[in-house]
């Protein structure tokens, strides 16, 4: 099966680093996925990836290094089987506030006897006649705490055999703790809280962070699963700058 070099990398101990595409473009993905982060979170909560639009960026992707990562719409064993079956590699669960939820998400993503997951997924053959044998091992679960009671109980969410990652939701969970995102000593403590017990657990923690200089500051800290922006960010913010320069 094909190596997961996401996960590689974590359970070395370095950090990894992703780009958020939100868009639903295919074209974008492939772009993206060839100028060599460690993977692409392929966003289909909060953005705007079709099936078929998943297939493509999935075919975009595979050729590359980067790992293809997804996040899905809820911790639902149906929405974890299709974007893996699609050739995911690791696999993003939002809103996870307990234990028997991690576990959830964990059961979706493996295959027996470790969990619940389905066999089958015709692109499957491209990733090797093994992948089957080796897919618990290669396939990344990481489950998002963006609430206050995901932070108080992170070491329980986060001891669960076959978690791979903690990855924060800063914005949720400031909505959570009723302040602004990186602008308060609350919110930055419960970013803390979630490092270490991260690291009580023996788990790395991440969150989506906006520039390289944040990803920097905040893999000095220990946090070592991070996206670098997205897609949408940077058109956005180059656009203005272009057209700020023109107006003026």
């Amino acid at each position: 099966m094909k190596t997961n070099l996401v996960l590689q990398k974590l359970r070395a101990g370095e950090a990894a680093y992703g780009y958020w595409v939100t868009s639903g473009s295919p074209l974008i993905a492939e772009a993206a996925a060839h100028l060599g982060y460690d993977f692409l979170l392929l966003d289909r909560q909060h953005g705007h990836w079709g099936f078929d639009a998943t297939v493509q960026a999935m075919q975009a992707i595979g050729p590359t290094d980067t790992m293809p990562v997804a996040r899905v719409l809820r911790n639902d064993p149906a929405f974890i089987n299709q974007v893996l079956d699609l050739g995911a590699l690791g696999v993003i669960v939002p809103l996870v506030n307990s234990r028997e939820e991690a576990q959830r998400a964990v059961q979706a993503a493996k295959y027996p006897p470790a969990g619940i997951r389905s066999a089958g997924g015709s692109r499957l053959m491209l990733y090797g006649s093994d992948y089957m044998q080796a897919a618990n091992d290669e396939t990344l679960v990481a489950v998002m705490l963006e609430t206050r009671q995901a932070v108080e109980r992170a070491e329980e969410i986060l001891s669960v055999p076959g978690v791979d990652v903690g990855f924060i939701g800063p914005s949720d969970l400031a909505c959570s703790l009723g302040v602004t995102a990186f602008a308060s000593d609350e919110h930055e403590a419960a970013l803390q809280q979630v490092l270490q017990a991260g690291n009580n657990a023996g788990k790395p923690v991440g969150m989506p962070l906006a520039t390289p200089e944040l990803c920097l500051e905040r893999a000095a800290q220990g946090f070592r699963f991070l996206t670098c922006g997205s897609d949408m960010s940077s058109l956005l913010g180059d656009a203005t700058a272009r057209l700020k320069v023109l107006r003026s």
